[in-house]
């Protein structure tokens, strides 16, 4: 074992030393008895216990009177053995320079080592004469017999002292104990094992009318409790262990309790067991809650007063603590009993959890609560759900932040108002004024087109009449009046198709009935046999996909005719004209397409205009702008879609969408 280095040693040795608390003591007549006696039994002049601290060497007791402490630090601590030099002439040892320094006139000496149980060598019991002598093997054993009794008379000190403060502590202890149970705001009682109480401090005095010597040596339920609960409180005690230990409910309880004058309060206690003495004994703490429990009742009819309004106002209320935990909700916000009753003390991710829900409604309510608590101010928003019917159901929430008198976020007050009806009455409204707008646009483009396309026409005929009126040979006046016919047949093809095109927003009863594509298709190229034959023109059809679709047949022909004639109209002088058109399936829609090789359209420019009325991309003498439009008008009449792609002499491809033409198996299954 590696020994200790020599500054670590002295230290612990010190601690040891003064861990006895005996240094600067004032004298003791044990230790006066102990040096008397060692100076008697060696027949000597001289004797002295010394002590040695870390940089002096004090002592405790000596024979001769008034013996100062010396500074310095003794040779004798590193050595266990006893020290004998008798003759300080011949034999100078430095292990005993402190006794020569303290009584010159020594001669001889025996100076036995006091040691400590751990080896640490504090001091010293020295004897000593004036004369040169030879010290005998007895005297030598007599002196380590005195220094270990001083050894064992400083153990025992310490012993003392430890007791007397130990006690002193219990004492301040108990004054203090004394003191709680005189001063105390409660009621304390401490009864026996039997129930017979032995202590009933001042408080107890007040609360229940009896002093102290009335209810000592009584039975607390007799003093405490009115006699028709006798029986339930001895059932109650009786719950008790006979080791003391109280069962976790009644630990504290709450009770009716009774005054020496008969009136009766309401009052809640506190036991605990202790053992006193070796007897056990129960510690009551009891507490007038008449006031407390007065306020509970208020609030709780209070609570019930506001809980009741809240249950009946036709909204969704909800109440959220600090952490976004429900505190109440009411049976607007959710019906089911079971589900709201779950849902106090958690939040809207364990409500989604719970309902094996997504909790993207969870997270965006989350952020709205952050923000109202963030900012103290009020929150609104829209949230949307689908219910059970299927139907969307919105509702505008708004949160409230409640705050303390210390303006300490109390809690946070949810509102949600159903509006769907409103969203709806809004939606419709929108699309009553898209709606409008359009109108409004389209009569304003059909002015422009009455304007554009019966002016030159109506001015034609106005000058033929002022002619034939002018004119008085007769055969002019045939001729004259044969070149109205035209005139008049082009005003009526206009006039028919401006109405065709208003018609069509206002055909409500229009209805769907299959369609043979390629009977439809070739009714329109007979009609336009001769413009197709004039410009060349290759048709190519291919219905192999979906050869019929269910839709109001004067549209279809309506839109075949339109989309072939404008191929034709503006196609490119420099090539033959080629034009498919085919048909695929897409889910549970047909798509058509008609595509040309033709001047295409720049759509760069005019993407916006294609089908806008009144609008034309080509100088051609029938170019009326009417086409396109009509054709848009007609698919999305009946829910459809249209497209296009062209670029400048790259031809154009429209495609339309005729939805819901195909219905699988599934689909027509009842109930779904």
């Amino acid at each position: 074992m590696t020994a200790l280095p020599l500054r670590d040693r002295e230290n612990l040795r010190v601690a040891a030393l003064r861990e006895l608390e005996i240094l600067d003591t004032e004298p003791e007549r044990d230790f006066n008895n102990i040096v008397v006696l060692a100076a008697q039994l060696c027949q000597l002049s001289f004797s002295a216990i010394a002590f040695f601290d870390q940089d002096r060497i004090w002592y405790k007791a000596s024979t001769e009177p008034g013996l100062a402490e010396l500074p310095g630090i003794h040779d004798l601590i590193w050595t266990a053995d006893d020290i004998i030099v008798e003759s300080t002439d011949t034999n100078p040892l430095s292990g005993v320079q402190y006794l020569l320094k303290s009584m010159p006139a020594l001669h001889s000496i025996l100076s036995m080592p006091l040691v400590t149980e751990e080896g640490y060598i504090i001091g010293s019991l020295s004897v000593g004469d004036t004369k040169t002598r030879i010290f005998t093997e007895q005297e030598r054993s007599a002196l380590l017999m005195l220094g270990q009794q001083v050894m064992s008379l400083l153990k025992v000190r310490k012993q003392r002292t430890e007791l007397i403060r130990a006690e002193r502590i219990r004492g301040n202890i108990f004054e203090v104990l004394r003191s709680i149970f005189t001063n105390a705001v409660d009621a304390v009682i401490i009864s026996d094992e039997e129930g017979l109480i032995s202590q009933w401090n001042p408080r107890a005095e007040l609360m229940f009318g009896w002093k102290a010597e009335e209810a000592i040596g009584k039975y607390f339920h007799e003093m405490v409790v009115p006699e028709r609960n006798y029986d339930a409180f001895r059932q109650k005690k009786q719950a008790f262990r006979p080791d003391g230990l109280i069962p976790s409910d009644n630990h504290k309880h709450e009770f009716i309790a009774i005054r020496k004058d008969g009136t009766e309060f309401d009052v809640a206690m506190g036991v605990s067991p202790a053992k006193i003495n070796g007897q056990l004994y129960f510690i009551g703490i009891i507490s007038d809650i008449t006031d407390r429990k007065q306020i509970a009742t208020e609030l709780d009819k209070q609570k019930e007063f506001y809980e009741n309004i809240l249950n009946k106002i036709p909204t969704d209320i909800a109440v959220f603590a600090p952490d976004h935990k429900y505190l109440f909700v009411n049976p607007w916000g959710i019906k089911d009993e079971v589900l709201r009753k779950y849902i106090i003390g958690k939040d809207d991710f364990e409500y989604a959890r719970y309902r094996n829900r997504p909790d993207d409604i969870a997270v965006k309510r989350r952020e709205q609560f952050l923000e109202a608590k963030r900012t103290g101010k009020e929150i609104r928003w829209e949230d949307s759900l689908r219910g059970p019917d299927g139907q969307v159901i919105t509702h505008l929430r708004r949160l409230f932040p409640v705050y303390d008198e210390d303006q300490q976020l109390s809690f946070i007050i949810g509102f949600g108002i159903d509006i769907t009806d409103r969203k709806i009455m809004e939606e419709k409204q929108d699309a009553l004024v898209k709606q409008l707008s359009a109108q409004n646009a389209q009569l304003l483009d059909f002015c422009n087109i009455v304007s554009h396309n019966l002016r030159g026409p109506l001015i034609n005929v106005s000058m033929l009449v002022d002619f034939i009126e002018e004119s008085q040979d007769v055969q002019e006046q045939k001729e004259l009046v044969s070149k109205l016919n035209p005139v008049i047949e082009s005003l009526n093809a206009t006039f028919n198709e401006l109405v065709e095109s208003i018609q069509i927003k206002q055909d409500l009863e229009i209805k769907s009935e299959p369609v043979n594509l390629n009977d439809c298709v070739q009714r329109t190229l007979g009609g336009l046999e001769i413009e197709i034959k004039k410009v060349r023109a290759v048709i190519s059809i291919d219905f192999s996909q979906a050869a019929e679709i269910r839709f109001p047949p004067k549209y279809l022909l309506s839109i075949f005719h339109n989309l072939i004639s404008n191929s034709l109209k503006y196609h490119a002088p420099e090539r033959d004209l080629v034009v498919n058109i085919k048909t695929k399936k897409s889910g549970s829609s047909i798509i058509l397409t008609v595509q040309d090789n033709g001047l295409g359209i720049d759509l760069v420019k005019h993407q916006e205009n294609v089908f806008k009325i009144g609008k034309v991309f080509h100088r051609h003498p029938n170019a009326k702008g009417l086409g396109l439009y009509m054709t848009k008008a007609q698919v999305e009449a009946m829910g459809g879609k249209i497209h296009i792609e062209s670029a400048p002499d790259q031809g154009a491809t429209f495609s339309i969408e005729f939805i819901n033409q195909i219905h699988t198996d599934e689909e027509n299954i009842p109930g779904r």
